[in-house]
Protein backbone atom coordinates (compact mmCIF):
# COMPACT_ATOMS: atom_id res chain seq x y z
CA UNK A 1 0.00 0.00 0.00
CA UNK A 2 2.75 2.89 -1.12
CA UNK A 3 2.09 6.27 0.55
CA UNK A 4 0.70 8.91 -1.79
CA UNK A 5 1.67 12.29 -2.15
CA UNK A 6 -0.95 14.18 0.03
CA UNK A 7 -3.06 17.29 -1.52
CA UNK A 8 -3.17 20.55 -0.57
CA UNK A 9 -6.29 20.02 0.88
CA UNK A 10 -5.17 16.96 3.13
CA UNK A 11 -2.92 18.75 4.97
CA UNK A 12 -5.83 22.02 5.22
CA UNK A 13 -8.17 19.11 6.62
CA UNK A 14 -5.50 17.35 8.82
CA UNK A 15 -4.77 21.17 10.46
CA UNK A 16 -8.00 21.59 10.71
CA UNK A 17 -8.34 18.25 12.94
CA UNK A 18 -5.74 19.73 15.28
CA UNK A 19 -7.45 23.45 15.71
CA UNK A 20 -5.10 24.97 13.30
CA UNK A 21 -5.01 26.91 9.35
CA UNK A 22 -2.55 25.94 7.25
CA UNK A 23 -1.95 28.80 4.58
CA UNK A 24 -1.39 28.46 1.23
CA UNK A 25 2.67 29.15 1.19
CA UNK A 26 3.01 26.52 4.09
CA UNK A 27 1.12 24.20 1.96
CA UNK A 28 4.13 24.91 -0.71
CA UNK A 29 6.30 24.44 2.15
CA UNK A 30 5.07 21.42 3.36
CA UNK A 31 4.71 20.06 0.42
CA UNK A 32 8.34 20.53 -0.86
CA UNK A 33 9.62 19.13 2.39
CA UNK A 34 7.08 16.14 2.59
CA UNK A 35 7.68 14.81 -1.05
CA UNK A 36 11.69 14.54 0.18
CA UNK A 37 10.52 12.00 2.98
CA UNK A 38 8.18 10.06 0.88
CA UNK A 39 10.81 7.26 -0.25
CA UNK A 40 11.59 6.82 3.39
CA UNK A 41 7.72 5.54 3.77
CA UNK A 42 8.21 3.47 0.23
CA UNK A 43 11.39 2.14 1.43
CA UNK A 44 9.83 0.31 4.13
CA UNK A 45 7.15 -1.09 2.10
CA UNK A 46 9.95 -3.13 0.41
CA UNK A 47 11.42 -3.99 3.23
CA UNK A 48 10.67 -6.91 5.24
CA UNK A 49 9.35 -6.56 8.98
CA UNK A 50 10.44 -9.62 11.17
CA UNK A 51 7.68 -11.95 11.99
CA UNK A 52 7.24 -14.67 14.85
CA UNK A 53 7.24 -18.14 13.89
CA UNK A 54 5.01 -20.50 13.52
CA UNK A 55 6.79 -23.35 15.91
CA UNK A 56 4.25 -26.25 15.61
CA UNK A 57 2.15 -26.27 12.16
CA UNK A 58 -1.50 -26.46 11.76
CA UNK A 59 -2.89 -30.13 10.77
CA UNK A 60 -6.51 -29.48 11.34
CA UNK A 61 -8.01 -25.77 11.37
CA UNK A 62 -10.95 -26.78 12.98
CA UNK A 63 -14.71 -25.22 12.57
CA UNK A 64 -17.04 -23.11 14.32
CA UNK A 65 -19.28 -25.75 16.88
CA UNK A 66 -22.32 -26.39 15.79
CA UNK A 67 -25.40 -25.85 18.45
CA UNK A 68 -25.52 -29.47 19.96
CA UNK A 69 -21.75 -29.86 20.19
CA UNK A 70 -20.98 -26.71 21.94
CA UNK A 71 -22.63 -27.65 25.66
CA UNK A 72 -23.23 -24.10 27.73
CA UNK A 73 -22.05 -22.40 24.81
CA UNK A 74 -18.90 -21.60 25.82
CA UNK A 75 -16.69 -22.39 22.48
CA UNK A 76 -16.14 -20.24 19.62
CA UNK A 77 -13.92 -22.13 17.70
CA UNK A 78 -13.09 -26.69 17.94
CA UNK A 79 -10.02 -27.56 16.90
CA UNK A 80 -6.65 -30.14 17.37
CA UNK A 81 -3.12 -28.71 18.02
CA UNK A 82 -0.87 -30.84 19.56
CA UNK A 83 2.02 -29.80 21.27
CA UNK A 84 5.46 -31.59 22.28
CA UNK A 85 5.08 -35.19 23.06
CA UNK A 86 6.61 -34.87 26.45
CA UNK A 87 5.97 -31.74 28.95
CA UNK A 88 4.37 -30.49 32.32
CA UNK A 89 1.34 -30.43 30.89
CA UNK A 90 1.24 -33.69 28.56
CA UNK A 91 -2.41 -34.75 28.32
CA UNK A 92 -3.76 -31.43 29.25
CA UNK A 93 -6.70 -29.44 27.30
CA UNK A 94 -6.51 -25.79 26.53
CA UNK A 95 -9.10 -23.46 25.35
CA UNK A 96 -8.31 -19.93 24.69
CA UNK A 97 -10.20 -17.08 25.02
CA UNK A 98 -10.48 -15.74 21.22
CA UNK A 99 -8.72 -12.23 21.81
CA UNK A 100 -5.21 -14.68 21.59
CA UNK A 101 -3.89 -14.56 17.91
CA UNK A 102 -3.60 -18.50 17.19
CA UNK A 103 -2.27 -18.47 13.51
CA UNK A 104 -4.69 -19.73 10.84
CA UNK A 105 -7.09 -19.93 13.39
CA UNK A 106 -10.33 -16.87 13.22
CA UNK A 107 -10.11 -14.66 15.91
CA UNK A 108 -13.50 -12.63 16.43
CA UNK A 109 -13.23 -10.93 19.86
CA UNK A 110 -16.90 -11.68 19.49
CA UNK A 111 -17.27 -8.94 17.47
CA UNK A 112 -18.75 -8.66 13.78
CA UNK A 113 -16.20 -5.87 13.36
CA UNK A 114 -13.37 -8.56 13.28
CA UNK A 115 -15.66 -11.23 10.79
CA UNK A 116 -12.85 -12.57 8.50
CA UNK A 117 -9.58 -11.85 10.40
CA UNK A 118 -7.20 -14.97 10.48
CA UNK A 119 -4.00 -14.42 12.25
CA UNK A 120 -0.88 -15.43 10.74
CA UNK A 121 1.20 -15.62 13.99
CA UNK A 122 1.20 -17.38 17.35
CA UNK A 123 0.46 -15.83 20.49
CA UNK A 124 3.85 -16.38 22.76
CA UNK A 125 1.66 -18.13 25.27
CA UNK A 126 0.13 -20.40 22.42
CA UNK A 127 3.95 -21.41 21.49
CA UNK A 128 4.52 -21.76 25.47
CA UNK A 129 1.79 -23.97 25.92
CA UNK A 130 2.55 -26.24 23.06
CA UNK A 131 6.09 -26.40 24.38
CA UNK A 132 5.10 -27.68 27.70
CA UNK A 133 2.82 -30.84 25.97
CA UNK A 134 -0.16 -29.02 26.84
CA UNK A 135 -3.11 -29.45 23.20
CA UNK A 136 -4.94 -26.67 22.26
CA UNK A 137 -8.86 -27.48 21.36
CA UNK A 138 -9.93 -24.52 20.68
CA UNK A 139 -11.05 -20.82 21.17
CA UNK A 140 -13.40 -19.92 23.85
CA UNK A 141 -15.90 -16.98 23.42
CA UNK A 142 -15.67 -13.69 25.74
CA UNK A 143 -17.47 -10.08 26.19
CA UNK A 144 -17.07 -8.38 22.97
CA UNK A 145 -13.60 -6.64 22.75
CA UNK A 146 -13.11 -7.78 26.25
CA UNK A 147 -14.97 -4.98 27.52
CA UNK A 148 -17.92 -7.00 29.17
CA UNK A 149 -18.19 -7.42 32.81
CA UNK A 150 -21.32 -10.22 32.60
CA UNK A 151 -20.92 -11.27 29.73
CA UNK A 152 -23.85 -10.51 27.57
CA UNK A 153 -21.97 -8.73 24.56
CA UNK A 154 -21.54 -12.42 22.40
CA UNK A 155 -21.15 -12.46 18.42
CA UNK A 156 -22.65 -14.68 16.71
CA UNK A 157 -23.67 -15.61 20.18
CA UNK A 158 -25.79 -16.93 21.59
CA UNK A 159 -24.77 -16.07 25.28
CA UNK A 160 -22.23 -18.51 27.56
CA UNK A 161 -24.73 -19.89 30.18
CA UNK A 162 -23.22 -20.66 33.61
CA UNK A 163 -22.78 -24.70 34.16
CA UNK A 164 -22.43 -24.17 37.68
CA UNK A 165 -26.16 -22.70 38.85
CA UNK A 166 -28.68 -24.11 39.82
CA UNK A 167 -30.84 -26.20 37.10
CA UNK A 168 -33.69 -24.52 38.05
CA UNK A 169 -32.78 -21.57 36.07
CA UNK A 170 -30.09 -19.94 33.77
CA UNK A 171 -27.29 -17.61 35.15
CA UNK A 172 -24.87 -14.98 34.10
CA UNK A 173 -21.28 -16.81 33.92
CA UNK A 174 -19.57 -13.55 34.13
CA UNK A 175 -17.12 -11.67 31.40
CA UNK A 176 -15.17 -10.99 30.13
CA UNK A 177 -13.45 -14.52 29.93
CA UNK A 178 -16.80 -16.08 30.68
CA UNK A 179 -16.15 -19.24 27.81
CA UNK A 180 -12.64 -19.35 29.71
CA UNK A 181 -14.56 -20.41 32.63
CA UNK A 182 -17.51 -22.07 31.38
CA UNK A 183 -15.67 -24.74 29.01
CA UNK A 184 -13.49 -25.28 32.32
CA UNK A 185 -16.34 -25.67 34.74
CA UNK A 186 -18.35 -28.09 32.94
CA UNK A 187 -15.43 -30.14 32.13
CA UNK A 188 -14.66 -29.57 28.38
CA UNK A 189 -11.18 -28.10 28.84
CA UNK A 190 -8.60 -28.87 31.98
CA UNK A 191 -7.23 -25.20 31.49
CA UNK A 192 -7.83 -21.68 29.89
CA UNK A 193 -6.10 -18.68 29.32
CA UNK A 194 -7.96 -15.43 29.84
CA UNK A 195 -7.92 -11.60 29.80
CA UNK A 196 -8.13 -9.39 32.97
CA UNK A 197 -8.27 -5.57 32.41
CA UNK A 198 -10.59 -5.16 35.64
CA UNK A 199 -11.57 -8.17 36.97
CA UNK A 200 -12.39 -10.28 33.44
CA UNK A 201 -10.35 -13.58 34.57
CA UNK A 202 -12.05 -13.55 38.35
CA UNK A 203 -15.46 -12.68 38.06
CA UNK A 204 -16.35 -15.30 35.72
CA UNK A 205 -13.69 -17.93 37.64
CA UNK A 206 -15.59 -16.83 40.75
CA UNK A 207 -19.54 -16.94 39.50
CA UNK A 208 -18.62 -20.37 37.62
CA UNK A 209 -16.84 -21.58 40.63
CA UNK A 210 -13.33 -22.47 39.45
CA UNK A 211 -9.63 -21.40 39.77
CA UNK A 212 -8.43 -18.10 38.09
CA UNK A 213 -5.22 -16.21 38.62
CA UNK A 214 -4.49 -12.64 37.37
CA UNK A 215 -0.90 -12.91 37.90
CA UNK A 216 1.53 -10.06 38.58
CA UNK A 217 1.73 -7.58 35.70
CA UNK A 218 4.11 -8.64 33.33
CA UNK A 219 4.86 -11.93 34.70
CA UNK A 220 3.21 -13.57 31.01
CA UNK A 221 3.91 -11.88 28.23
CA UNK A 222 1.30 -10.49 26.37
CA UNK A 223 2.79 -10.64 22.69
CA UNK A 224 -0.01 -11.43 20.58
CA UNK A 225 -2.83 -10.53 22.44
CA UNK A 226 -5.43 -8.06 21.64
CA UNK A 227 -5.73 -5.38 24.28
CA UNK A 228 -7.03 -2.48 25.95
CA UNK A 229 -4.95 -0.35 27.66
CA UNK A 230 -1.38 -1.88 27.64
CA UNK A 231 -0.43 -0.77 31.49
CA UNK A 232 -3.65 -2.81 32.68
CA UNK A 233 -3.92 -5.66 30.30
CA UNK A 234 -3.03 -8.99 31.90
CA UNK A 235 -3.59 -12.75 30.66
CA UNK A 236 -3.69 -15.54 33.09
CA UNK A 237 -4.70 -19.08 33.67
CA UNK A 238 -8.10 -20.52 34.81
CA UNK A 239 -8.52 -23.76 35.99
CA UNK A 240 -10.48 -26.46 38.10
CA UNK A 241 -7.63 -26.99 40.56
CA UNK A 242 -4.88 -24.74 42.07
CA UNK A 243 -2.66 -27.52 40.73
CA UNK A 244 -3.57 -27.08 37.36
CA UNK A 245 -3.25 -23.37 37.49
CA UNK A 246 0.03 -23.35 38.96
CA UNK A 247 1.37 -25.94 36.06
CA UNK A 248 -0.12 -23.57 33.72
CA UNK A 249 0.95 -20.64 35.07
CA UNK A 250 4.58 -22.22 34.95
CA UNK A 251 4.73 -22.90 31.52
CA UNK A 252 3.49 -19.33 30.39
CA UNK A 253 5.65 -17.65 32.63
CA UNK A 254 9.09 -15.32 31.82
CA UNK A 255 10.11 -12.58 29.28
CA UNK A 256 9.35 -13.50 25.77
CA UNK A 257 12.04 -10.25 24.83
CA UNK A 258 9.13 -9.12 22.79
CA UNK A 259 6.81 -7.43 25.27
CA UNK A 260 8.18 -4.05 26.87
CA UNK A 261 5.86 -4.71 29.55
CA UNK A 262 8.01 -6.99 31.02
CA UNK A 263 10.81 -5.65 33.17
CA UNK A 264 13.02 -7.92 36.07
CA UNK A 265 10.16 -10.59 35.99
CA UNK A 266 10.80 -13.16 38.46
CA UNK A 267 9.73 -16.27 37.71
CA UNK A 268 9.56 -19.08 40.48
CA UNK A 269 8.58 -23.03 40.57
CA UNK A 270 5.06 -22.33 41.14
CA UNK A 271 4.61 -26.11 42.46
CA UNK A 272 7.25 -26.67 44.33
CA UNK A 273 5.89 -25.37 47.57
CA UNK A 274 2.12 -25.91 46.55
CA UNK A 275 2.06 -28.36 49.93
CA UNK A 276 4.13 -26.74 52.28
CA UNK A 277 0.93 -25.27 53.97
CA UNK A 278 0.33 -22.23 55.29
CA UNK A 279 1.78 -21.87 58.82
CA UNK A 280 3.07 -18.87 59.55
CA UNK A 281 1.30 -16.85 56.63
CA UNK A 282 0.21 -13.72 57.41
CA UNK A 283 -3.44 -13.10 56.11
CA UNK A 284 -4.84 -9.72 56.24
CA UNK A 285 -8.48 -9.26 56.13
CA UNK A 286 -9.20 -6.59 53.79
CA UNK A 287 -11.90 -4.44 55.95
CA UNK A 288 -12.71 -2.31 52.87
CA UNK A 289 -13.46 -5.03 50.65
CA UNK A 290 -16.81 -6.19 52.37
CA UNK A 291 -19.79 -4.14 52.79
CA UNK A 292 -20.17 -2.42 49.52
CA UNK A 293 -24.19 -1.37 48.89
CA UNK A 294 -24.63 -4.31 46.49
CA UNK A 295 -22.42 -6.75 48.79
CA UNK A 296 -24.56 -9.81 49.90
CA UNK A 297 -24.39 -11.07 53.63
CA UNK A 298 -24.00 -14.79 52.40
CA UNK A 299 -20.91 -13.63 50.43
CA UNK A 300 -19.26 -11.72 53.20
CA UNK A 301 -19.82 -14.36 55.77
CA UNK A 302 -18.80 -17.50 53.10
CA UNK A 303 -15.17 -15.71 52.90
CA UNK A 304 -14.83 -14.29 56.32
CA UNK A 305 -15.39 -18.47 57.02
CA UNK A 306 -13.06 -19.29 54.30
CA UNK A 307 -10.60 -16.70 56.54
CA UNK A 308 -10.85 -18.93 59.47
CA UNK A 309 -10.36 -22.46 57.70
CA UNK A 310 -6.73 -20.66 56.87
CA UNK A 311 -6.50 -19.99 60.37
CA UNK A 312 -7.45 -23.73 61.55
CA UNK A 313 -4.38 -24.94 59.05
CA UNK A 314 -2.05 -22.34 60.51
CA UNK A 315 -2.38 -19.08 59.30
CA UNK A 316 -2.61 -16.10 61.42
CA UNK A 317 -5.55 -13.70 61.07
CA UNK A 318 -5.92 -9.62 61.29
CA UNK A 319 -8.23 -7.47 60.23
CA UNK A 320 -6.65 -4.58 57.94
CA UNK A 321 -7.68 -1.29 56.28
CA UNK A 322 -6.52 0.11 53.10
CA UNK A 323 -8.87 3.25 52.83
CA UNK A 324 -8.13 4.19 49.26
CA UNK A 325 -8.73 0.59 47.85
CA UNK A 326 -11.91 2.15 47.66
CA UNK A 327 -10.74 4.78 45.30
CA UNK A 328 -9.76 1.86 42.32
CA UNK A 329 -12.00 2.04 40.44
CA UNK A 330 -12.15 6.11 40.09
CA UNK A 331 -8.58 5.29 39.35
CA UNK A 332 -8.99 2.55 36.88
CA UNK A 333 -11.76 3.99 34.64
CA UNK A 334 -9.38 6.80 32.84
CA UNK A 335 -7.21 4.17 32.40
CA UNK A 336 -9.46 2.13 30.88
CA UNK A 337 -11.50 4.47 28.91
CA UNK A 338 -9.13 7.03 27.94
CA UNK A 339 -6.26 4.38 27.09
CA UNK A 340 -8.90 2.08 25.55
CA UNK A 341 -9.76 4.52 23.20
CA UNK A 342 -6.25 5.93 22.32
CA UNK A 343 -5.30 2.35 21.52
CA UNK A 344 -8.48 1.56 19.78
CA UNK A 345 -8.09 4.96 17.42
CA UNK A 346 -4.52 3.93 16.63
CA UNK A 347 -5.96 -0.07 15.17
CA UNK A 348 -6.52 -1.74 18.18
CA UNK A 349 -2.72 -1.59 19.24
CA UNK A 350 -1.42 1.55 19.94
CA UNK A 351 1.81 2.93 19.50
CA UNK A 352 4.94 4.26 21.34
CA UNK A 353 6.23 0.90 22.88
CA UNK A 354 9.11 -1.38 21.63
CA UNK A 355 7.27 -4.60 21.44
CA UNK A 356 6.13 -6.95 18.28
CA UNK A 357 3.37 -5.60 16.50
CA UNK A 358 0.80 -7.43 14.95
CA UNK A 359 1.10 -5.83 11.41
CA UNK A 360 -1.82 -8.05 10.29
CA UNK A 361 -4.12 -7.09 12.92
CA UNK A 362 -3.40 -3.38 12.62
CA UNK A 363 -3.85 -3.63 9.14
CA UNK A 364 -7.24 -5.51 9.70
CA UNK A 365 -8.52 -3.19 12.59
CA UNK A 366 -7.54 0.21 10.73
CA UNK A 367 -9.60 -0.99 7.62
CA UNK A 368 -12.81 -2.64 9.62
CA UNK A 369 -13.10 0.41 11.99
CA UNK A 370 -12.78 2.63 9.03
CA UNK A 371 -15.52 0.63 6.88
CA UNK A 372 -17.78 -0.86 9.60
CA UNK A 373 -17.78 1.54 12.71
CA UNK A 374 -21.47 0.56 13.10
CA UNK A 375 -20.34 -2.43 13.53
CA UNK A 376 -18.79 -1.61 17.45
CA UNK A 377 -20.30 -3.35 20.45
CA UNK A 378 -21.69 -1.21 22.91
CA UNK A 379 -19.16 -1.73 25.41
CA UNK A 380 -16.36 0.00 22.79
CA UNK A 381 -18.65 2.40 21.95
CA UNK A 382 -18.50 3.35 25.26
CA UNK A 383 -14.92 3.82 25.21
CA UNK A 384 -14.36 5.75 22.27
CA UNK A 385 -17.03 8.12 22.88
CA UNK A 386 -16.05 8.80 26.72
CA UNK A 387 -12.94 8.86 25.92
CA UNK A 388 -12.97 10.99 22.91
CA UNK A 389 -14.99 13.38 24.41
CA UNK A 390 -12.66 13.67 27.55
CA UNK A 391 -9.66 13.92 25.68
CA UNK A 392 -10.96 16.61 23.44
CA UNK A 393 -12.39 18.65 27.09
CA UNK A 394 -9.44 17.98 28.88
CA UNK A 395 -6.95 16.41 27.17
CA UNK A 396 -5.30 13.38 28.88
CA UNK A 397 -5.22 15.34 32.07
CA UNK A 398 -7.62 12.31 33.94
CA UNK A 399 -5.47 9.44 32.39
CA UNK A 400 -2.51 11.25 33.71
CA UNK A 401 -3.50 12.02 37.23
CA UNK A 402 -4.52 8.48 37.83
CA UNK A 403 -1.36 6.94 36.27
CA UNK A 404 -0.12 9.09 38.81
CA UNK A 405 -2.15 8.08 41.71
CA UNK A 406 -1.69 4.73 40.68
CA UNK A 407 1.84 5.02 42.53
CA UNK A 408 0.07 6.50 45.09
CA UNK A 409 -2.47 3.12 45.67
CA UNK A 410 0.38 0.80 44.90
CA UNK A 411 2.54 1.90 47.91
CA UNK A 412 -1.24 1.84 49.99
CA UNK A 413 -1.00 -1.88 49.38
CA UNK A 414 2.95 -2.35 49.92
CA UNK A 415 2.73 -0.89 53.25
CA UNK A 416 0.50 -3.27 54.21
CA UNK A 417 2.63 -5.58 52.97
CA UNK A 418 5.05 -4.71 55.31
CA UNK A 419 2.35 -6.38 58.01
CA UNK A 420 1.02 -9.22 56.30
CA UNK A 421 1.86 -11.61 53.47
CA UNK A 422 -1.87 -11.88 52.01
CA UNK A 423 -4.88 -9.72 51.56
CA UNK A 424 -8.28 -11.28 51.53
CA UNK A 425 -11.98 -10.10 50.43
CA UNK A 426 -14.14 -11.52 48.31
CA UNK A 427 -14.08 -11.72 44.63
CA UNK A 428 -17.70 -10.34 43.68
CA UNK A 429 -19.83 -8.90 46.06
CA UNK A 430 -22.56 -11.06 44.92
CA UNK A 431 -23.50 -14.29 43.25
CA UNK A 432 -24.34 -14.57 39.65
CA UNK A 433 -27.30 -13.13 38.41
CA UNK A 434 -30.25 -14.89 36.18
CA UNK A 435 -29.44 -14.54 32.35
CA UNK A 436 -31.91 -11.64 32.02
CA UNK A 437 -35.42 -12.62 30.21
CA UNK A 438 -35.02 -10.12 27.95
CA UNK A 439 -32.42 -7.38 25.93
CA UNK A 440 -31.03 -5.20 28.46
CA UNK A 441 -31.10 -1.33 27.33
CA UNK A 442 -27.71 0.25 26.87
CA UNK A 443 -27.94 2.03 29.93
CA UNK A 444 -28.61 -1.52 31.94
CA UNK A 445 -26.00 -3.20 30.11
CA UNK A 446 -23.39 -0.76 31.06
CA UNK A 447 -24.56 -0.13 34.69
CA UNK A 448 -23.50 -3.40 35.69
CA UNK A 449 -20.09 -2.75 34.96
CA UNK A 450 -19.26 -0.82 38.15
CA UNK A 451 -20.57 -2.77 40.63
CA UNK A 452 -19.03 -5.90 39.77
CA UNK A 453 -15.19 -4.35 40.38
CA UNK A 454 -15.20 -3.10 43.38
CA UNK A 455 -12.36 -5.44 44.65
CA UNK A 456 -10.69 -6.68 41.53
CA UNK A 457 -10.11 -3.25 39.26
CA UNK A 458 -7.05 -1.95 41.75
CA UNK A 459 -5.30 -4.77 40.94
CA UNK A 460 -4.90 -4.39 37.17
CA UNK A 461 -4.05 -0.26 38.31
CA UNK A 462 -1.56 -1.52 40.71
CA UNK A 463 0.06 -4.77 39.18
CA UNK A 464 -0.47 -6.94 42.21
CA UNK A 465 -1.29 -11.28 41.52
CA UNK A 466 -4.61 -11.82 42.29
CA UNK A 467 -6.19 -15.14 42.93
CA UNK A 468 -10.06 -16.29 43.09
CA UNK A 469 -10.67 -19.48 44.59
CA UNK A 470 -13.97 -20.93 45.54
CA UNK A 471 -14.87 -20.52 48.92
CA UNK A 472 -18.76 -22.25 48.69
CA UNK A 473 -22.42 -21.29 47.35
CA UNK A 474 -25.26 -19.31 48.32
CA UNK A 475 -28.39 -21.36 46.44
CA UNK A 476 -26.51 -23.17 44.28
CA UNK A 477 -24.53 -20.16 43.01
CA UNK A 478 -20.54 -20.47 43.25
CA UNK A 479 -18.79 -17.42 45.69
CA UNK A 480 -15.54 -16.78 45.07
CA UNK A 481 -12.37 -15.82 47.77
CA UNK A 482 -10.13 -13.38 46.69
CA UNK A 483 -6.27 -13.83 47.45
CA UNK A 484 -3.44 -10.71 46.68
CA UNK A 485 0.19 -10.84 47.08
CA UNK A 486 3.33 -8.63 46.78
CA UNK A 487 4.22 -8.49 43.16
CA UNK A 488 6.15 -11.55 42.13
CA UNK A 489 4.50 -13.94 44.91
CA UNK A 490 2.05 -15.44 42.84
CA UNK A 491 3.54 -18.66 44.18
CA UNK A 492 2.52 -17.19 47.42
CA UNK A 493 -0.87 -17.10 46.61
CA UNK A 494 -1.07 -20.56 44.99
CA UNK A 495 0.16 -21.70 48.38
CA UNK A 496 -2.30 -20.37 50.13
CA UNK A 497 -5.07 -21.56 48.12
CA UNK A 498 -3.91 -25.09 47.35
CA UNK A 499 -3.97 -24.91 51.54
CA UNK A 500 -7.50 -23.95 51.59
CA UNK A 501 -9.00 -26.17 48.77
CA UNK A 502 -7.13 -29.52 49.98
CA UNK A 503 -8.99 -28.37 53.57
Amino acid sequence: MPVRMPTPQDLRDAGRRFGFDVHDEEVDGFSQYIREMLPAYRRLDELVAPTVPVKYPRRDFGARPATDDNRDNGWAWRCSIPGAPNGPLTGKTVGLKDHVRVAGIPMMNSSSLMEGYVPTEDATIVTRLLDAGAEIIGKVVNGSHCFDAIGLSIYPGPQPINPSGPATGRYCAGGSSNGSAVVVANGDADITMGGDQGGSIRIPAAWCGIVGLKPTFGLIPHTGLAGLDPTVDHTGPMTKTVRDCALALQAVAGADGLDPRQKDVQVKDYTAQLEAGVGGLRIGILTQGFGHAQSMPEVDAAVREAARVLERVGATLADVSVPMHLDGNAILWPLMIQGGNETNKQDGWGHGWSGHYALDHVNFMHRAIKARANDLPLGLKLVLLLGEYTYQRYGMHYYAKAQNLTRALRAAYERIFEDVDVLLMPTIPFTAPPMPEEELSPYEFLSIFANMIHNTGSFNATGHPALTVPCGEHEGLPIGLQLVGRHFEDDVLLRAAYAYEQS
